[in-house]
């Protein structure tokens, strides 16, 4: 070995870059318990924005198991060509963001009212397949 000092270098380098990639790693990590708790937070309505028969009920069924609190199902007063979700409890829209994310969805709007008990309204638009793409295998 010509340069035993430049081998222990390379190692040194190849070990800082691993540990800080686990480091990386472990604060951006998701605990699916921490998760599925803060899910189950949330008090949703679920509304059919595109009148496609019993898809409230089934979208609220895939929530649920994601460990969402589905506190409320009905039918929207409109056809909806995308789906929204709808902040109804904070002004910072905390609730609608983190909801929105959850499920892939961009569009978000507020409409807060506390007298609903309501955090997040997702309203099922006619793209629902994008967001929710096994619904229709639901029973």
């Amino acid at each position: 070995m010509k340069n035993p000092g430049k081998v222990g270098l390379i190692i040194l380098v190849i070990l800082v870059f691993l540990f800080g990639a686990s480091v990386i790693y472990m604060r951006t990590r998701e605990d699916p318990e921490e998760v599925f708790k803060k899910n189950s937070n949330l008090r949703v309505e679920v509304l059919n924005g595109c009148g496609v028969n019993r898809l409230a009920i089934k979208v609220s069924d895939i929530l649920r198991e994601k460990g969402f609190n589905v506190v409320k199902i009905g039918d929207a007063e409109k056809n909806y060509p995308e789906t929204v979700v709808v902040e109804r409890a904070d002004e910072d829209m905390r609730n609608g963001k983190y909801f929105a994310r959850r499920i892939g969805c961009k569009n978000i709007g507020k409409d807060v009212d506390p007298a609903l008990y309501i955090d997040v309204t997702i309203i099922i638009g006619e793209d629902y397949k994008k967001l929710f793409p096994d619904v229709e295998k639901r029973f």
